[in-house]
């Protein structure tokens, strides 16, 4: 992509939450202590939709046999970077075992799945169109799923209570966590 593409991108991303409260309220003046929580959210929900956006484009350029390489190198880092930020697996894909992918999975069995296979020891490792991925471990396993809406902040402390972020498939994160002495 050259300078000027990206420029532009930014500058569009950049001025989302700014262009969403004028058409909202008009033209922004920068008088009411309310008006700038109301740019605050927006923009925080802005970023929060690209990540999502990113995490789903990279997971199709995956499918598409984009390696992690290749990703690394289109946003700036190192292949084992875009893999542990993305990929939630081990290198160049190894999940430690053979992939075990639960197809059919909806938003409405979804849990139920994954409470079955995290009692079988089943550890999630990926989400995708109608199924869920998993691989064979020692462990027992819990699983949480939350809204795209989901803050930040409440990402955090999930983290803090042992929660791993394991992948985005829209409108959902989902996350997981090793249950002690299982």
């Amino acid at each position: 992509m050259d300078l000027a593409a990206e420029q532009e991108i930014r500058a569009r991303a950049g001025n989302l939450a700014l262009a969403w409260y004028s058409e909202k309220h008009g033209e922004f003046a920068g008088r009411d202590k309310a008006d700038y929580g109301e740019l605050i959210v927006a923009a925080h929900l802005a970023a929060e939709e690209s990540r999502q956006a990113l995490h789903r484009w990279v997971d199709a350029g995956r499918r598409a046999s984009l390696s992690w390489a290749e990703i690394g190198g289109l946003i700036g880092t190192s292949k084992q970077a875009a893999q542990q930020r993305f990929g939630g697996a081990g290198a160049d894909g190894d999940v430690g075992g053979e992939a075990i992918v639960r197809t059919g999975a909806t938003a409405f069995n979804e849990l139920a799945i994954m409470a079955e296979e995290g009692r079988d020891g089943r550890e999630l490792i990926g989400t995708g169109a109608l199924s869920l991925i998993f691989r064979q471990t020692d462990s027992h396993w819990e699983y949480r799923r939350v809204t795209a809406l989901f803050p930040e902040s409440a990402r955090t402390r999930l983290e803090r209570s042992g929660w791993a972020y394991v992948s985005s498939w829209y409108p959902f994160h989902y996350f997981k966590r090793r249950i002690a002495g299982a």
